[in-house]
């Protein structure tokens, strides 16, 4: 899966381009599909002047931020699921029909699992507003 730094949006797989705005990721390509550097004016395999337009690069300090936002929280999280069904069977076992308050907790662990799936699209679009002011500027 790839995220477009451009408008974004996920796309699935290994594309070439991102299937929304059209942008190719982290070069620039002929219409042959041959990858070029993104400060090449033409094709440097079949000299093509029709290049695509790359992506914005990712600021040099957002790429450990999306690192530790997608790796700590994660490992965190799996701990805290693991002492979960813990805590759940812990309760299943002793007292069946008290298991309103561990199902509540499950609950919460979902929704902040389903919060944490979201995390890189949150970081990407306060990444796209912050551009959006500068060019407004």
């Amino acid at each position: 899966m790839r995220i477009c730094y451009h408008c974004g949006r996920l796309t699935a797989g290994h594309p070439l381009f991102c299937t929304t705005c059209g942008r190719s990721y982290n070069a620039k390509l002929c219409p042959r599909l041959h990858p070029n550097s993104r400060a090449a004016e033409a094709c440097s395999q079949c000299g093509s002047r029709d290049l695509s337009t790359p992506q914005e690069r990712l600021p040099l300090w957002f790429v450990p931020l999306v690192f530790l936002a997608g790796m700590v929280p994660g490992a965190a999280l799996l701990l805290i699921s693991a002492l979960y069904v813990g805590y759940f069977l812990d309760h299943l076992v002793r007292d069946p029909s008290a298991l309103l308050v561990p199902m509540l907790w499950g609950l919460l662990l979902g929704f902040v699992w389903l919060l944490w799936v979201h995390v890189p699209f949150i970081l990407v679009r306060l990444l796209r507003l912050r551009r959006l002011r500068k060019e407004r500027k």
